[in-house]
């Protein structure tokens, strides 16, 4: 949390302070695939650079950040999943930016942390289409795709393998199933911003970015873009790489991919699960939107 603290009042010496020597920041990289593989040496492209050094993510900072927001950018931490060795915090962050747009991205913060508290990663999953548009200016961002991505599949609770291993065959009554009823679903909302407020209903209508919506809507949406013909695979195949449980909470990093009539979607998630007794009763998706539009077709 001192993290966020330290962000929210643009303590750059405070983040550095931090963190361990060699610590990094990453940001997922939309059209550009490779760019933002969690493997790979990123663009250093602002703001979305995949994997840099923490000292040049705060070098870059210290350059940009004053000019791009004039008055400071709030950050405002919402939930905590925490772990052994590391956590996951959600946080609203809300300012302007020096064009006058107003800047309110909802993020996933992945923490890890050494043997003596000190960090060693952050990985920042936010609405990249909404970065983009709002602070990343009108540079054109490459495609490119990552060939192999060389990540063995990692631990997580059952109820979440299950859930992935029904999407990837296309069974969406077994994916359903393990919802309560009055379960909901959140992904962010691009460029409708108020669409995408974590305590508002959301607009299916407006998928793939959404808002939070029923459960029973989300998978009818899904089963809709299925028999639309969009997947030349069966669906998405999503590979867990690990998992933070915290209470009822379940905070999972995964990669995604499918063969689209468009092209080949490889997707970075993390999913915050509210787990309850008799099902899921929330996730909560946070995941490249820049990427999706630009495969999919939509504004950017």
């Amino acid at each position: 949390m001192d993290f966020i603290t330290a962000l929210d009042r643009g303590s750059l010496g405070g983040l550095a302070r931090l963190c361990a020597p060699g610590a990094t920041w990453w940001v997922d990289a939309g059209p550009d695939r490779r760019g933002g593989d969690f493997q790979a040496e990123g663009s250093g492209r602002f703001p979305l650079h995949g994997v840099m050094r923490m000292d040049d993510k705060l070098a870059l900072m210290r350059e940009l950040g004053p000019a791009a927001f004039p008055t400071g950018c709030r950050q405002i931490p919402r939930r905590v999943v925490a772990g052994d060795d590391a956590c996951v915090i959600e946080v609203e962050g809300h300012g302007v930016h020096a064009s006058g747009r107003t800047y309110a991205n909802r993020y996933g913060f992945v923490f890890d942390v050494d043997a003596h508290g000190a960090i060693v990663s952050v990985r920042e999953y936010l609405d990249t289409l909404h970065a983009q548009q709002v602070v990343g200016g009108n540079a054109e961002i490459p495609r490119s795709v990552v060939e192999q991505n060389g990540q063995p599949p990692g631990e997580a609770p059952a109820v979440v393998t299950t859930m992935w291993a029904a999407l990837a065959v296309g069974d969406l009554d077994a994916f359903g199933a393990l919802f309560t009823d009055d379960a909901t679903w959140w992904t962010d909302s691009g460029h409708d911003r108020d669409r995408g407020r974590l305590h508002k209903r959301g607009d299916i209508a407006a998928s793939p970015f959404h808002g939070v919506v029923a459960i029973a809507d989300k998978l009818g949406a899904m089963r809709a873009r299925i028999a639309s013909g969009v997947y030349k695979s069966a669906a998405v195949t999503v590979t867990p790489q690990r998992s933070i449980a915290d209470d009822t909470l379940v905070a999972v990093e995964a990669t995604g991919e499918a063969v689209l009539a468009s092209g080949r979607y490889q997707n970075r998630y993390l999913w915050i699960v509210d787990m309850r007794p008799t099902g899921i009763a929330g996730v909560r998706e946070y995941c490249d939107t820049l990427h999706i539009a630009d495969l999919m077709g939509y504004p950017t």
